[in-house]
């Protein structure tokens, strides 16, 4: 049997049903399915508990210098030493000091790795950071195997710098959303006949997500006479700066903007269900999935990339984070559109949701790249030999 390792920073709830569908799968290829995993996280994001598929937890050390905070997976590497799996599939992180070890030890190896994810570069990083990253990441990419990107963006960045097409696998990032869509059907009936626009923002809360600009932009609407709701659900590092932008506002504004807190599983289910509109002003992700799941119309930037291939004309697309008036403008615009536009609009997040990030997608896309993963180490074709 064939052995794929993925390696994450925290395994978030949200992935488990990825895992368990893909163990499954693979299984069905003679491939045995394992996650390491540590504690790296940010974000206010419940974790897995009781996975059915294979995992490891390793203890995670941070280390707190004055440009970058890295941090190690203690034993990983040791591990994997003794697992000698025959593929790797990583989220790399320059800032997780045992990944670049991992590389390291593929390259001896000869072991295959594939990269999953959008490229995404914090807009608060260090100049020096970036400088080193831009640098350094498209040699990493040319010594993987396979790459795995979000979206079309990050695809054609990998074409650009020379990475063969039949070694990119387009894996779009994305949840159980047929379950969401079957479950709600026939429970949801936006007609948006009502007089109040309810906006909502599911997520953490923190620097990137750039929710002080978004209840900036909310607030001038409000006071501008505008009849909207912005209802926040999620907590985080972010949230007691953004609270205190909030308690600048007008009695009206503030009343209008209501900040909720973390809520998980079926708590959110109703938050969906009554909005009008998702608004995701700064970086995120899966959020917009699950928002068009529920047939809600996007108000986004490219978020993880993913959403550059989901809103395609259908909702409005901010071009840049945490900028004020573009994001007024945009909900502005959506305010004012008639009711039977906007019910064209959230039929159409359904059917955008379908086509371009089902989860079966997402489960055969990764199947498929595992496959190609350990077709490249028993074809001894591992790409480190690419010219960089």
């Amino acid at each position: 049997m064939k052995k794929v390792i993925y390696i994450y920073g925290n395994l978030p709830a949200y992935r488990k049903d990825l895992f368990t569908s893909l163990d499954k799968k693979l299984a069905e290829e003679d491939i045995e399915l394992k996650v390491f995993y540590g504690e790296h996280t940010i974000k206010a994001t419940k974790q897995v508990e009781s996975p059915s598929f294979k995992t490891q937890k390793f203890l995670t050390k941070h280390y707190d210098l004055k440009i970058t905070k890295p941090y190690t997976m203690e034993g990983m590497l040791n591990q994997l030493k003794k697992e000698m799996p025959d593929g790797i599939v990583m989220q790399f992180n320059q800032s997780n000091l045992t990944e670049w070890k991992v590389l390291k030890w593929c390259k001896s190896e000869g072991i295959p790795y594939a990269i999953w994810g959008c490229n995404y570069t914090r807009p608060d990083m260090k100049k020096a950071l970036k400088y080193v990253r831009d640098s350094i990441y498209p040699h990493i990419y040319k010594n993987a195997s396979v790459l795995m990107p979000y979206g079309s963006l990050y695809r054609d960045y990998f074409l650009k710098i020379g990475i063969p097409r039949e070694d990119i696998v387009v894996v779009q990032n994305s949840i159980d959303v047929e379950s969401i869509i079957s479950r709600e059907k026939g429970r949801i009936h936006r007609d948006f006949q009502h007089s109040t626009t309810k906006i909502l923002y599911v997520g953490a809360l923190h620097p990137p997500k750039r929710l002080d600009a978004g209840i900036q932009a909310v607030a001038q609407l409000i006071d501008a006479g505008y009849d909207v709701q912005f209802d926040i659900v999620g907590g985080g590092t972010a949230l007691d700066a953004i609270k205190a932008i909030w308690n600048t506002f007008s009695p009206k504004a503030k009343e209008r903007i209501i900040f909720h807190g973390a809520k998980y599983g079926d708590e959110l289910v109703p938050f969906f269900e009554e909005a009008d509109v998702f608004f995701m002003p700064g970086t995120g992700g899966l959020g917009v999935n699950e928002a068009m799941a529920y047939q809600l119309p996007i108000i986004s930037t490219h978020g993880d990339e993913t959403v550059f291939d989901l809103i395609d004309g259908n909702g409005f697309f901010l071009h840049h984070f945490g900028d004020i008036q573009e994001e007024k403008a945009a909900l502005k615009k959506f305010i004012e559109l008639k009711p039977e536009e906007k019910v064209r609009m959230a039929k159409r997040s359904e059917e955008l949701i379908l086509q371009r990030a089902s989860f079966e997608n997402l489960v055969n896309k990764h199947a498929e790249a595992c496959k190609l993963l350990i077709s490249k180490k028993a074809q001894n074709k591992v790409t480190s030999q690419r010219p960089n």
